[in-house]
């Protein structure tokens, strides 16, 4: 007979909401199973039971994912009026939630989250400067400098987005927004309907603004996302969900989801980690020596040094502290699930739940359950020793959720709040700014503190901060990989099996195939799954696997079940198994993977060499490369082969080969089309170019060329490397004059490579200053931040050095090739078919080094070109969208500012041309043009006076007209009518200008007056050029 789950008496309309405090339902929730016990029940009207659960042996039995699956809770329920079906509000059954867990689980690997390491210590390294520069004794509320940090983390590294909030004294708009969205949830989670309907007017007119602000800043970083067209921009997490297809469906998230996982991205990626750290300083500083063991594990661990993603794992105390302050403090403080079926909990006399009921498991108290934890209210950071926490019951801790639904990035939340809270322990000791605070948390969908404040002091005179950590020696990196010789011809079978969620494993299986195919064998990749009943029997089977929670990835749950629950004769098996895990999940450490090289041993398959162990936090590289070594040399002997290791490749040989598709063409004309009549601006030339027998081109096309070195620039590389200009110097087979080479190969305006500072660092030796200065660049973001925003090149950075020199070796191996640049023709071919011009703004301005000026290169070597010089250029197509309308009859709305004039005059004068062959009148036209100063630089101003079917809107931006008007989006929101009218009635829209200024504000001020341009864009109505 089950046993009745006690629970609050309910009344009629209210049910059992009298007894719960709205502000603090967590808390009164846990104030109640102190009351009633392990299980008690609450009731409201017009939705199914609550039960609440908080005894870890019950929580043992929900956990088990063949019985209950997740259920989104009242709470959560509300929050999908803004993340929708996202990772953590969907239902598991939903196409939607499986193909993004499938999609997004490579984003949190092992080897993701180790890429975006310098990314968090580029937001760590804000926090702490912030506080360094506090008074003595100023008042930190430490919730809202974590939740800046954690926001602008989980931004930067996941959408490559700054929200800039260490630099702003108000909150983010997303986090007011945020925060006032989830409260809002939270409060309605209980209420019964007849008090939601009599407050709904109010809260929500405040939930629907939160919810618009909300995606109005996610909408806006996916359409800045897909403006972004640039080829070498780093891959981040958004990118995966704007291009990946999910492995079993091949299909993409469509739109709407990709906005909901970026809320939710943005909700769970900073919330709960900001709680977590918040949490974590209260405990050390209510026990104080804790927070002495801590900073001194810290000083004694690294010595000075700021934290290196290698030091994480020799970080344990740190992991351990982050691990007991989710114990007591479980930021996500519950989770829900509900029975597929019928079902009793806690043994045949047990309690009865039904599907449709919410489970929800209380967090906090099931983490002080004193069957589990001794003296549960203590913060005792030695609870999560490896020992210790390995011999804890399964289901003990779970604060980051259960199975396939517990939190994706958690990984991610312990590696940013390991690296924060070491870096403040290293810099600062801490005080409670009240001696007297007692904790009072705060609950949204979260909780925090409330009204936490410290102080600060600094503990040493100087802080340690990414780069200034006394310098270390350095060896030369070496390439694991091995060079195999005397390979024989054996053509072995090799089956390569790998078990992956997070892509880890299918990597490191990729990369055994890809050494098995130099080594003789004939290799094959595939899932874990397909070896069921067909394991190679005549070649070795290679098995790379990880576990997930303790259970196996989803492509190797039918191998682990079949090689775990049948006797099997696998006598003519050879293998072995290579493991990936994270060791701070250590009742769960390598358990497949055990379990795995185990069982196929068992059943008398021949183990080739001991299993590989990879843990996440240590070096997961260092450790295949061991495992594969001794696999190699093992399978060298018994394959007839030799391993000889190798180290990093040399300085390559280099060949230049003139690029056969350039053509020659002659300088005719250079006109300088702009004045300083508004002060000092950039140069303005119309540059026309006589084009070669047989070249051809349409209005629109485009014209590469391909430019050379300054003189300047190539002087300093002479001087540099000790050379003349006509020094002959043979690179790989080619022997040539130094100067003509440097001239015409390399571009010596582009920032200096991370392979040239190894370069110089390897002839810095005699040189300490200039051998730290050259391992500086190398920390953390250094290079990034130096180097290559302020486009620091190898000249400029070479000079600046005490007595480093490079040779041409390092301009040959370290510095990017010369690559032709790309200009819009301003011409039609019915003027002239031979003649193509430009027009081009000369980039010549203070450098971002802070030396000198810097020059663009080919609009400075192109501005100084002669009349009747040869210069090599070649022809490209334009976009079919971005031209002018074949039919004279539809009008142009062209938007331009500066240079990106050039095509649209190209357009205008085209449709005038072929008027003037029709005898027709154009449909009337406008042009929104924006430059400096009508005597400065409004490109053919006179041309277009004379063209009577167009108008041009003018904006000045250093003669601004009555209400500011002063740039070319100004004028377009101030035209609004007749832009809405042109373009209902099909207008065709081009744009050219520069990606981050018109094209950006143009497409802004479009989706304003349109209500989107998305689908004008597609269907090709309104088309964008736009350059950097």
């Amino acid at each position: 007979m089950p046993t009745k789950i006690p629970g609050p008496r309910p009344y009629p309309v209210i049910g059992t909401a009298w007894s719960v405090d709205p502000s603090r339902l967590v808390q009164s929730d846990m104030e109640l199973a102190e009351q009633y016990g392990e299980i008690f029940v609450q009731r409201f009207p017009g939705r199914a039971p609550v039960i609440f659960v908080s005894s870890r042996r019950l929580v043992a039995e929900l956990c088990d994912e063949s019985r209950f699956d997740k259920q989104v809770h009242p709470a959560i329920e509300n929050v999908r009026a803004f993340a929708g079906n996202g990772l953590f509000t969907a239902d598991t059954p939903d196409p939607d939630w499986q193909k993004a867990h499938r999609v997004l689980m490579p984003a949190f690997s092992p080897m993701a989250l180790s890429t975006m390491y310098d990314d968090m210590v580029d937001i760590a390294e804000q926090l702490l400067l912030k506080w360094s520069r506090l008074n003595p004794g100023e008042k930190i509320l430490v919730t809202d400098d974590f939740t800046r940090l954690t926001l602008d983390t989980i931004a930067l590294c996941s959408f490559r987005y700054r929200f800039n909030s260490f630099y702003s004294e108000n909150m983010h708009d997303f986090v007011e927004a945020m925060v006032s969205g989830l409260e809002e949830s939270s409060r309605r989670a209980h209420k019964p309907e007849i008090v939601k309907k009599t407050t709904m007017r109010t809260s929500g007119k405040r939930l629907d603004k939160s919810v618009e602000v909300m995606h109005q800043i996610v909408d806006d970083l996916i359409a800045r996302r897909r403006r972004d067209k640039s080829p070498d921009r780093e891959k981040d997490i958004l990118d995966l969900m704007l291009e990946a297809t999910d492995p079993e469906t091949g299909e993409h998230l469509s739109d709407e989801n990709v906005r909901f996982q970026l809320v939710s991205f943005l909700i769970a990626g900073h919330e709960t980690t900001s709680g977590l750290l918040s949490f974590a300083v209260y405990e050390l500083l209510n026990n104080r020596g804790a927070l002495r063991e801590a900073q001194e594990f810290v000083d004694r661990t690294l010595k000075g040094r700021f934290p290196k993603r290698e030091d994480l794992p020799r970080l344990d105390h740190i992991d351990h502290i982050l691990r007991e302050t989710l114990r007591l403090h479980p930021t996500a403080p519950a989770f829900g699930v509900s029975p597929f079926e019928p079902t009793t909990i806690g043994g045949p006399d047990g309690y009865e739940v039904n599907p449709g009921d919410t489970i929800l498991v209380l967090l906090p108290l099931m983490h002080r359950d004193p069957e589990v934890w001794e003296n549960p209210e203590r913060f005792d950071p030695s609870r999560f020793e490896f020992d210790k926490a390995n011999a804890l019951p399964p289901h003990a801790w779970k604060p980051f959720g259960n199975g396939q639904r517990s939190c994706i990035g958690r990984g991610f939340a312990i590696q940013e709040a390991t690296l924060m809270l070491t870096a403040i322990l290293q810099n600062f000791d801490l005080e409670l700014a009240d001696p007297d605070y007692s904790l009072s948390i705060k609950e949204t969908l979260t909780i925090k503190p409330d009204d936490l404040y410290i102080t600060i002091k600094p503990r040493f005179d100087h802080m340690i901060l990414p780069g200034s950590e006394p310098s270390e020696s350095e060896e030369a990196e070496t390439d694991t990989m091995a060079a195999f010789s005397e390979v024989p011809q054996h053509h072995t079978p090799m089956q390569v099996l790998y078990g992956s969620n997070a892509d880890t494993a299918r990597s490191f299986a990729t990369r055994i195939a890809e050494r098995a195919k130099v080594a003789g064998f004939l290799p094959t990749v595939d899932r874990l799954d397909s070896g069921v009943d067909n394991l190679l029997s005549d070649g070795p089977v290679m098995i790379v696997t990880s576990s997930y929670e303790g259970l196996p990835p989803d492509n190797a749950r039918q191998f682990v079940s079949w090689v775990e629950h049948n006797q099997l004769d696998l006598s003519d098996v050879s293998y072995a198994v290579f493991g990936c895990g994270n060791r701070q999940w250590a009742n769960t450490f390598q358990r497949i993977p055990t379990l795995v090289d185990d069982k196929l041993a068992e059943h008398g398959a021949r183990r080739i060499v001991s299993r590989g162990v990879a843990d996440a936090l240590g070096d997961f590289e260092g450790a295949f490369s061991q495992w594969s070594e001794g696999l190699w040399e093992t399978l060298a002997d018994e394959y007839g082969f030799q391993v000889t290791g190798e180290t990093t490749a040399p300085l390559p040989e280099v060949t230049v080969v003139e690029d056969q598709e350039f053509d020659t063409a002659t300088i005719r004309s250079i006109e300088q089309l702009s004045t300083e009549a508004d002060g000092e601006i950039r140069r303005k030339f119309r540059i026309a170019v006589e084009l070669p027998e047989g070249t051809t081109y349409e209005t629109g096309d485009y014209l590469d060329v391909l430019p050379r070195n300054s003189k300047e620039n190539v002087r300093r590389a002479l001087r540099l490397c000790g050379l003349h200009y006509y020094d002959q110097v043979t690179i790989g087979d080619e022997t040539v004059f130094a100067g003509e080479w440097l001239a015409r190969t390399v571009d010596l305006n582009a920032p200096a490579t991370r392979r040239a500072i190894d370069a110089l660092l390897d002839r810095a030796g005699a040189c300490p200053p200039d051998a730290e200065k050259l391992r500086h660049l190398k920390e953390g973001d250094a290079h990034e931040r130096e180097i290559v925003s302020p486009r620091v090149s190898l000249l400029d950075l070479v000079e600046s050095l005490h007595a480093v020199r490079p040779d041409l070796a390092i301009f040959a191996g370290c510095v990017p090739p010369l690559t032709p640049r790309e200009y819009s023709i301003s011409s039609t071919p019915l003027d002239d078919p031979r003649v193509a011009e430009l027009t081009i703004s000369e980039v010549a301005a203070p450098a971002w080094s802070g030396t000198g000026t810097y020059h663009g290169l080919a609009t400075t070597w192109l501005s100084e070109r002669s009349v009747g010089e040869d210069i090599p250029i070649r022809i490209r197509p334009g976009r079919e969208q971005f031209r002018a309308p074949a039919d004279l009859e539809t009008p142009m709305v062209l938007v331009a500012a500066g240079s990106g004039i050039a095509p649209l005059r190209a357009f205008i004068r085209d449709v005038q041309l072929r008027a003037e062959q029709s005898n027709t009148t154009p449909a009337a036209s406008h042009l929104y043009y924006g430059c400096h100063g009508p005597d400065s630089d409004a490109l053919y101003a006179e041309e277009f006076k004379h063209v009577d079917w167009l108008t041009v809107h003018w904006a000045y931006s250093r003669h601004p007209r009555e209400g500011d008007i002063r740039y070319a989006q100004h004028v377009l929101r101030e035209d609004a009518d007749n832009l809405r009218t042109m373009i209902g009635n099909g207008a065709k829209v081009l744009v050219c200008g520069s990606a981050s200024t018109v094209a950006a504000e143009t497409r802004t001020v479009l989706d304003e007056l349109l209500g989107g341009v998305q689908q004008l864009e597609e269907n090709g109505q309104v088309a964008v050029e736009s350059f950097s």
